[in-house]
């Protein structure tokens, strides 16, 4: 770098954040602007302009001529974003230039302690720009950039990109001064008149002759590349090195030595990539421990290949490490014994599911990733939907049992644990389910079982009692008549003593069947406790239908009962009580009852007795 007359600082070091206008300033600063701009279909990579080990040492400036007016922006944030929306970082007015026009984000290079920034077409999210990102009079999608570049937003807009030492006084002089002075471009880092090094020859000069010159070594040690940190060398055709910069001989110390015999040279020497300027042949080579990617330009008009290594060892093996710890991942998701399901956070589609999620439901995966979340539920419950929402904009998850569509068959009881994760930077959510469907089975079956007694399968009383106490609730606001039955076996005991208890078991049971298909579906029975039951009738019309609904039940005992070539014959006895005759409550109905049957005991059985009211029913 050339020396700097000193010049007086600023006074307020602030300003430096701040965009710098001036008007009216020499033209030939941007250079000849009048040449057609080419565009290409490579994906070109350029070369930063290195810092040094101090990150600090140099300023990033780029200066932005719009019209006749002069912007200076000092580039000091991890993202600068460009174009003509209001709340744009760097703000151009110019109704050509997109209002996303391109970003600049800056970019850190930890083996040489610097940053450089690399400009991007429109968005960081993907929207382009009308315009496109014109860079030197080439198109591009995205660069790294140079100092000196210069980049055309607009036929009247267009820029510079400068990296100069970070101090007050040549900073303050050289912003001042490049306008006053067409000899500021003595004083840049690069001299803007040389000819950089790039991976693109198509944009190369009208003169062969003064290319030729250009890429003579005097003028290359004075370019960018002998500063960079990577290798760049040039060969001629036959093979012979004419170029090399100090990092290539630095990380390759018998470069000199094996001359094209180098490994680095391996398969570059290829006639069939001669045929058109500026063919681009990109490849990984290995040397030693290290890993390289090698870009290497062929250009049989200056009658020069050219190759630039850079050193990707430290991406290969974080590359490395992300497919082992992928493939651990997809290793233990694939093995778990829960379904997973990843699903947006706006629509609800599948994106990932795994094995287990397949074999749960009978789906492929191809096929869930074709559905939506919610359409696999059987029933969508609005505080569901509600979770969903509140868990994205808070995180953390919840837990639900619900119920999952199986392909072709009955729907299964699952046990759903959802998150709000990131997914390739985007925010989804991960569901893990489990099938509960044998757990829920059991649980009904000990429910059933704390209710229902396991030889009749009636209700045990204390059900009894839960369900007749609603039953009567319900009655009495309807202000309709029930009544509540004692029935027993007559002559229990005799038959028990004589045939057995498995005899008497299956009487019972079949007992039990019996008085159940005597009555209606919402009528509750219970078996009381031994040979005795327990009837709530529901919606007595009147004292003859009753009447008809007990002797139906004492003729259906009379039959008799057939059990493995035993023949029993037996009959009951019916103790009634009538709601709300005998009492509003189930306690008195039971005791008014238990009186009603004790008379038809004592009459002989067989029979029944309804409790002793006054008036009407």
């Amino acid at each position: 770098m050339q020396g700097r007359e000193s010049a007086r600082p600023f006074e307020d070091k602030k300003c430096y954040d701040k965009p710098i206008t001036t008007r009216n300033k020499p033209q030939e600063y941007w250079g000849n602007n009048g040449r057609k701009i080419e565009t290409n279909g490579h994906h070109n990579f350029f070369l930063p302009m290195e810092l040094t080990a101090d990150g600090d040492k140099y300023k990033h400036i780029l200066i932005v001529r719009e019209g006749d007016s002069y912007n200076f922006f000092h580039l000091h944030k991890p993202v600068h974003e460009i174009g003509r929306r209001k709340d744009a970082d760097i703000l151009i007015e110019d109704a050509a230039v997109s209002r996303y026009q391109a970003t600049l984000v800056r970019e850190y290079d930890a083996e040489n302690n610097n940053y450089f920034y690399r400009i991007i077409d429109g968005t960081l999210w993907g929207k382009r720009c009308k315009n496109g990102l014109i860079i030197n009079r080439k198109k591009y999608i995205f660069k790294i950039l140079e100092h000196g570049d210069i980049i055309y937003f607009s036929q009247r807009t267009i820029a510079r990109y400068l990296v100069i030492e970070n101090n007050l006084e040549e900073k303050a002089k050289t912003l001042i001064e490049s306008f006053e002075d067409s000899s500021f471009k003595r004083r840049a880092i690069v001299d803007f008149s040389k000819n950089t090094l790039t991976l693109d020859e198509n944009d190369t000069n009208e003169n062969p002759e003064k290319e030729k010159e250009q890429s003579d070594s005097s003028n290359k040690t004075d370019s960018f590349a002998e500063l960079s940190p990577y290798p760049i060398i040039e060969l001629n055709l036959q093979g012979e090195i004419t170029y090399y910069n100090p990092a290539a001989i630095i990380l390759f110390p018998d470069l000199k030595l094996q001359g094209k015999n180098h490994p680095i040279f391996d398969n570059i020497f290829l006639p069939s990539q001669y045929t058109v300027h500026g063919n681009l042949f990109v490849r990984e080579v290995r040397y030693g421990d290290r890993i390289f990617e090698q870009y290497t330009h062929y250009l049989p008009d200056l009658k020069v290949i050219r190759t630039y290594v850079f050193d990707f060892t430290e991406r290969k093996q974080v590359e490395a490490r992300l497919r082992d710890n992928e493939a651990k991942y997809r290793a233990v998701v694939e093995q778990v014994k829960e379904g997973i399901f990843i699903f947006t956070s706006e629509d609800y589609k599948i994106i990932e599911a795994n094995a287990y999620a397949s074999k749960i439901l009978g789906y492929s995966c191809e096929e869930l990733t074709n559905l939506k979340f919610l359409e696999l539920l059987e029933n969508v419950a609005v505080d569901l939907r509600y979770k969903l929402r509140v868990l994205r904009e808070t995180g953390g998850c919840f837990r639900e049992e619900l119920r999952l569509k199986v392909k072709n068959n009955a729907p299964i009881d699952v046990e759903l644990t959802v998150s709000a994760i990131n997914y390739h930077n985007k925010l989804v959510y991960c569901s893990v389910f489990r099938d509960i469907s044998e757990r829920k089975r059991m649980e009904q079956e000990l429910k059933y079982l704390a209710h229902h007694d396991t030889l009749t399968g009636l209700c045990k009383r204390n059900y009894f009692r839960e369900n007749a106490s609603k039953i009567l609730t319900k009655a009495k606001q309807a202000s309709s008549k029930m009544a509540l039955m004692f029935v027993d076996v007559d002559h229990f005991k005799e038959i028990n003593d004589n045939y057995g208890h498995d005899i008497g078991d299956l009487l019972l049971k079949s007992f039990a069947e019996r008085l159940k298909g005597c009555l209606k579906k919402k009528d509750c029975v219970a078996r009381w406790g031994g040979d005795e039951f327990v009837v709530l009738t529901c919606d007595i019309p009147s004292l003859e239908n009753l009447v008809m609904i007990v002797e139906r039940i004492i003729n259906n005992i009379r039959r008799p009962f057939i059990f493995d070539k035993v023949t029993i014959k037996t009959s009951t006895s019916i103790g009634v009580s009538l709601f709300p005759k005998h009492g509003e409550d189930l306690d008195s109905l039971l005791k008014k009852a238990d009186e009603a049957l004790y008379v038809t005991k004592r009459n002989g059985r067989n029979g029944y007795t309804i409790a002793e009211y006054e008036g009407d029913w």
